[in-house]
């Protein structure tokens, strides 16, 4: 059965492409595609180049694309293809209703842009020339107005601007509107209401309000970071904190007032003290000072009764070492008069003992020369050794047995007489020690002028007065003078007069208790500290009395500040989650009324299409979007569609999404690999469908471009623009078959 195609263009200004030129452009060294109303189809393998046609179209229109970076659009690599020094250049021809334009866009071979540039078609008496009218509208004598150049955004001279308010459409809704990506179509026959609610959200720009209400999240955020920085770190969440922490403060401050009050009774009570203290030691400190005075002639008296006993002691040590020496000398003494007697006996026997020893020596030496002789005329048989007569008779002077007889016994003479005088001399140096003795006596009573008439005894009283006198000196040096009575203690002048003036000072004061006034001086003293510690209490509650008050007065000021931006802030918030939130307010409403749009084309197209369905509903429901169906027998559940009716729905719904970005300023389409995933019925369904009602440009849309490796498909197809990509060692060859 014939499809009768309704006239859903109307009146709309619709945009058409007409001709594409590629030179250098990725796999397309040389490439010219002409483009005509009704259906376009590129087939050709996987890395053919056909994608590449999307990349040219995007990049002529707005300098966008899928490669990433300008210079991955460069031809590099291929055979026989030197590298272009001009780069890549895209020209592409496009009318919008009547008018037509042509758009080209030129990069280096480091994808910096050398030239963009916009013209518009002229006509002439008011009609495009023939071929112009004919098919694709371009021939190389047609004259153009330049539009625009370049792109200087920050001047307001943009090709890319310009071409945006001319199609009423950028890139990202052009993706949307004009370009079906691969799997979109099955996507939407297979995906459950929950992911299809979220595809349509994406396709339709409400996934950009959850961005935008994310963003004006951080917007708020920024807006509180900057109110914390200006308020030491707070904003409008924290003004109850900041109440509460007046209304601990107060509390605070109340509890540091009347703690301020006791402190300052009692710094008045122990100020009265204190006053009553110094007035009292006031009175008590002259006396006090007379019994320093009484103190300090003690002492001078104490130190003269330690220096007058130490003189005596001296004076003592000195009489008892005289005594000593005196007894001892007088001792010696008794024997110096035998002592000299004896001295003289022992020298004259010395001497006559030294006169008998050198006689004695004298003789042994004529012994000695004797034996000597003797010895050397020897008696032979009887005969003299000189005249060789016979002696009778030896003289006792050459005998040697008489000779050495004699000898012997004066040597033993001699021994004797040596002995006696070691002993002599042992004796002499005895008495010559204790004349020493004698002579130190002597001396000794002399130095310490005796003479018989003073009398030992009168010196060892003297001896024994002192030492009673230095017993009692030494007793008041160690025990001190408090509570002795002075009086028996008079030695001299200097010392009576030092006791009169203590005795007189200790009757003046004798009703002064030390120890009371140092237990009063102690007593004010730590009186003192305390008033320190009081007016410093007193001081640090003071402070913080100030600092509460302070801070209270700060924070009022950020209460105040923070509630004058808290309505704001608050505004904000009811705007984000109003206005950005995707079930918020706005966003229901956007997608109500595009739903309600989308249902309409989507409804207009179904029924061209003629797969027996009538109407098409998208009804929205909390996380979800369902599809609903209508037939002749009413409402018909999409899981009991047959496979084909499933396409053409899918169909129908894509184009009605598109129809609503497009804002009904684009008149074309491109569907990329529409068939992937698709099943050899729904295959065919969707050849027959495209084929019966955008052949020729009388479907909804005026131009359809498909881009499928699928070339089998379209082989019986009435469709008459088909081009073939194939890769050849100089890129990408384009043919029409």
């Amino acid at each position: 059965m014939p499809i009768v195609v309704p006239n859903l263009r109307k009146t709309r200004t619709s945009e058409l492409i007409k001709k594409l030129i590629l030179n250098n452009f990725l796999s397309h060294s040389n490439t010219s595609l002409d483009f005509h109303p009704g259906i376009t189809v590129f087939v050709g393998h996987n890395g053919s180049g056909k994608s590449s046609i999307i990349d040219s179209i995007t990049f002529a229109l707005f300098d966008e694309h899928t490669r990433k970076s300008n210079k991955n659009l460069i031809t590099r690599g291929l055979e026989g293809i030197s590298t272009n020094e001009s780069g890549a250049h895209v020209i592409m021809n496009f009318s919008i209703g009547s008018s037509d334009y042509r758009v080209q866009r030129q990069i280096d071979v480091q994808g910096r842009l050398i030239a963009a540039k916009l013209e518009q078609v002229l006509r002439f008496n008011g009609n495009l020339s023939k071929e112009h009218r004919s098919g694709n509208g371009i021939n190389s004598n047609m004259s153009y107005r330049p539009i625009i150049s370049g792109e200087r955004k920050q001047l307001g001279e943009s090709v890319i601007r310009e071409i945006e308010s001319l199609m009423g459409i950028n890139y990202s809704k052009l993706q949307i509107a004009g370009i079906i990506q691969q799997g979109e179509i099955s996507k939407i026959i297979d995906s459950q209401p929950k992911e299809f609610k979220e595809l349509l959200n994406n396709m339709i720009g409400l996934d950009r309000l959850d961005k935008s209400y994310q963003l004006m999240h951080g917007v708020i955020e920024e807006f509180r970071k900057i109110l914390r920085e200006k308020t030491s770190g707070y904003d409008d969440n924290q003004i109850n904190v900041l109440l509460t922490r007046i209304k601990n403060n107060e509390a605070k401050l109340k509890e540091s007032k009347k703690r301020l009050k006791e402190v300052l009774v009692q710094v008045s009570q122990k100020t009265e003290t204190l006053i009553e203290l110094e007035q009292q030691i006031d009175i008590l400190e002259p006396k006090v000072a007379k019994l320093s005075e009484i103190k300090s002639l003690e002492s001078t008296l104490l130190r003269y009764f330690k220096e007058r006993s130490n003189l005596i002691k001296k004076e003592i040590d000195n009489s008892t070492r005289m005594i000593r020496d005196i007894r001892k000398s007088l001792e010696i003494l008794k024997d110096k008069e035998r002592i000299f007697i004896t001295i003289q006996m022992i020298a004259a026997e010395k001497e006559e003992l030294n006169n008998r020893i050198n006689m004695v020596a004298e003789e042994i030496g004529k012994l000695e020369g004797f034996s000597e002789c003797a010895q050397k005329i020897q008696i032979v048989d009887g005969k003299c050794p000189i005249c060789n007569s016979k002696i009778v008779s030896i003289n006792h002077m050459f005998d040697i047995s008489h000779i050495t007889k004699q000898l012997q016994l004066k040597l033993n003479e001699k021994k004797s007489l040596l002995s006696e005088l070691t002993n002599l001399n042992r004796e002499e140096y005895s008495l010559k020690k204790r004349e020493k003795e004698i002579i130190e006596a002597d001396r000794t009573l002399l130095n310490y002028d005796y003479s018989p008439q003073l009398d030992i005894e009168r010196m060892e009283a003297n001896l024994s007065k002192l030492n009673a006198e230095y017993l009692e000196t030494s007793r008041l040096s160690v025990e001190g003078l408090d509570g002795i009575d002075l009086a028996g203690y008079k030695l001299d002048k200097y010392s009576s007069n030092l006791i009169d003036q203590i005795n007189h000072l200790r009757s003046s004061v004798s009703d002064v208790d030390l120890e009371t006034f140092q237990q009063k001086k102690s007593l004010r003293n730590a009186l003192s500290r305390e008033m320190i510690n009081v007016h410093n209490q007193k001081a640090v509650i003071e402070k913080t009395i100030l600092d509460i008050e302070k801070e209270n007065s700060d924070i009022s000021k950020i209460i105040s500040e923070l509630q004058s931006v808290s309505t704001f802030l608050s505004d904000l918030e009811k705007i984000r989650s109003t206005v950005f939130n995707r079930d918020g307010l706005v966003s229901s409403s956007l997608r109500t009324r595009a739903l309600s749009l989308i249902s309409e084309k989507a409804s207009e197209y179904i029924q061209i299409f003629n797969v027996g369905l009538s109407r098409i509903t998208l009804v929205e429901k909390p996380r979800e979007i369902k599809v609903i169906c209508y037939g002749k027998r009413g409402e018909i559940d999409t899981v009991s569609l047959s496979g084909g009716e499933k396409v053409a729905v899918s169909l129908a719904i894509r184009m009605g999404i598109a129809f609503l970005m497009g804002a009904s300023k684009i008149d074309f389409i491109i569907l990329d690999e529409p068939t992937t995933n698709l099943d050899e019925e729904r295959r065919r369904t969707f050849v027959k469908i495209i084929s019966e009602v955008f052949n020729k440009g009388t479907g909804p849309l005026n131009q359809l471009i498909i881009i499928t490796h699928d070339e089998e498909i379209f082989e019986n197809s009435e469709i008459e623009q088909v081009y073939k990509f194939q890769m050849t060692e100089r890129g990408s060859l384009v043919k029409a078959i």
